[in-house]
């Protein structure tokens, strides 16, 4: 059996069929203080106003409903500090699975909270480790223990698609308001959400130049 490791844009155009009842299609809107202040036109698609108020649910929702019948039933989990961790919190509620999520314990308490609120009584939240990497290796040791599935939060071909699904939406939208766009910036953590939207922007947009903007203190790639 061939193995997929790859995303093509045809993957997201799946995804977005996947998703499209399931996720807002937030707005793309101009930022008029931004577009001021380095004389251009910038536009920002509002993901921080999607259900876990970022753009992690895509991956989440697309990576988990990819799972047959029988592994869903047997549960999920994943590692997170935050925001993926409530994408697969609200996708465990919306279709009834059990989901044990490990967090740092330094996570903060607010993040905890939300990810309690949109898993309901479907989500387990562990705290574990000081860091990431420690609460990752924690979760990967429960999830084979208890043959579980694990959810990557970008290391997964379903959910750099997922997240691809943002590009789509952009294209569209910008179609629709004639909007050619010069530069796409795109935040990169694991890298999963630059993957998905530039495979499709290299598609569909090749003259768009893609950005990867990460913090300076904290440069993950």
């Amino acid at each position: 059996m061939t193995v997929k490791t790859t995303v093509s844009s045809k993957d997201i155009d799946e995804a977005y069929l996947q998703l499209k009842d399931i996720v807002k299609e937030t707005p793309l809107q101009k930022d008029h203080y931004l577009s001021q202040k380095y004389d251009c036109k910038v536009y920002l698609k509002r993901e921080d106003l999607q259900w876990v108020r970022s753009f992690k649910l895509r991956g989440a929702y697309n990576a988990i409903i990819a799972l047959d019948e029988a592994d869903r039933q047997n549960g999920i989990t994943c590692a997170s500090a935050g925001n993926h961790a409530q994408g697969v919190a609200y996708t465990a509620s919306k279709l009834n699975l059990n989901a044990v999520i490990f967090m740092p314990v330094t996570t903060p308490l607010q993040k905890i909270n939300q990810v309690k609120f949109f898993g309901g009584d479907n989500t387990e939240v562990v705290l574990t480790g000081d860091t990431f990497d420690d609460c990752l290796k924690e979760a990967l040791v429960y999830t084979e223990e208890n043959k579980m599935n694990f959810i990557d939060p970008f290391n997964n071909i379903y959910t750099i698609a997922g997240q691809g699904t943002l590009a789509k939406e952009i294209l569209e939208q910008s179609k629709d308001n004639d909007i050619q766009f010069d530069y796409l910036f795109a935040a990169i953590g694991g890298g999963g959400l630059i993957s998905g939207v530039g495979t499709y922007f290299k598609t569909h947009s090749p003259e768009t130049s893609i950005i990867g903007v990460e913090p300076a203190g904290a440069a993950s790639m």
